[in-house]
């Protein structure tokens, strides 16, 4: 299968001065990120309270929401709509006892992140087992077989995580390319330190993940079928790419690869 490369931003979690991960930083944000930033106090009685603004130091529109508040620090969870590019301000005032007050202003540059994720797989697949055969009570000459399961499995490798953040998760689809037969699939994790939670794979550290799809072809085929008929190609996609801080993925729609899942084409049996 053809190697695809899915594009995350990175996940970040940092104070005013560092812990990068991967090249964003408190003051270089990703879309999405969650950024802590914190300041020391002139006084320890002092009240302390947070703004972000755009542009002219007074628009708020789109920067984020503060989402954890402890005075002298807070979370920003930066909005997925902001732009790389673009400048927002983290505005803190302090009042003390006596009213009197001060004010600092930290200038943000959004940035896009290089943390991504390469997808790899098999570009063809056998079935799981043999195929099924069965002779119809009512009409004894009519054979019909069943091919059932075939194992399509994938792995996801992170690139561009440091060790001091950890996780990722993205959606895993198929889909059979108007293939008219009758089929069901089971997403699993087989490798890695992965979760299945409906389509979504969760992975709590910065490992490589490897999922599989069951698929099920539960299509009852006779002689009078054609030779290819068991065949088909499962198109896998993956998409909704996340850093578990909340950056989202930075490519664009989603990103997909096909495995061709086959069986010789063997004959009818003829006679002379």
């Amino acid at each position: 299968m053809k190697k695809l490369i899915l594009l995350f931003f990175a996940v970040v979690t940092t104070a005013m001065s560092a812990n990068v991960f991967a090249q964003s930083t408190g003051t270089k944000p990703a879309p999405g990120a969650t950024q802590t930033y914190f300041i020391t106090p002139g006084s320890e009685t002092s009240s302390i309270s947070w703004t972000i603004t755009k542009a002219t130091l007074t628009d708020t529109t789109d920067a984020g929401s503060i989402s954890v508040i402890q005075s002298d620090s807070i979370s920003i969870a930066w909005a997925d709509t902001v732009s790389v590019g673009d400048w927002y301000y983290v505005h803190v005032t302090e009042e003390d006892a006596l009213g009197c007050t001060n004010n600092k202003i930290l200038p943000v540059q959004i940035t896009q992140s290089p943390f991504f994720l390469t997808l790899s797989g098999a570009t063809d697949q056998c079935y799981d087992g043999a195929v099924t055969a069965s002779i119809d009570i009512s009409d004894p000459s009519v054979i019909t077989y069943v091919h059932g399961t075939a194992t399509i499995q994938f792995t996801v490798s992170p690139t561009g995580l440091s060790d001091s953040y950890s996780g990722y998760s993205f959606d895993a689809g198929i889909d059979y390319n108007s293939y008219g037969g009758t089929m069901s699939e089971t997403l699993a994790v087989t490798s890695g330190n992965g979760s299945v939670s409906g389509t979504k794979i969760t992975v709590t550290d910065n490992n490589p993940v490897t999922f599989t799809f069951e698929v099920n072809n539960a299509t009852e085929f006779t002689n009078g079928s054609a030779l290819d008929a068991q065949d088909y190609t499962a198109t896998v996609t993956i998409l909704n790419g996340e850093a578990s801080n909340g950056v989202d993925d930075n490519g664009t729609g989603g990103y997909t690869g096909d495995t061709n899942v086959a069986r010789p084409n063997t004959s009818g049996i003829g006679t002379n």
